[in-house]
């Protein structure tokens, strides 16, 4: 099995970035080792105090999205 090198691998399985596999690897090391766990634990911490920000477009904008895409939607394709 692969040791885990970087932090990198650990926020991609925070966020479920990881296949199957790679996830029950990370996981079962995440479990195996007092250090990991300890850093895959302070990375969630830290998702988890991030602002929950939801972006809304203004309704302008998304009027300008439609015309655009009506515009163009009988525009022929190369």
């Amino acid at each position: 099995m692969e040791k885990i090198s970087t932090k990198n691998q650990l926020v991609r399985r925070l966020y479920n970035e990881t296949s199957a596999s790679h996830t029950l690897a990370l996981d079962y090391q995440i479990a195996a080792d007092d250090a990991l766990f300890q850093e895959f634990d302070m990375l969630r911490a830290a998702k988890n105090a991030l602002p929950k920000v939801l972006f809304n477009p203004s309704p302008s904008v998304l009027d300008r999205i439609l015309a655009y895409s009506r515009e163009t939607a009988h525009e022929p394709h190369c």
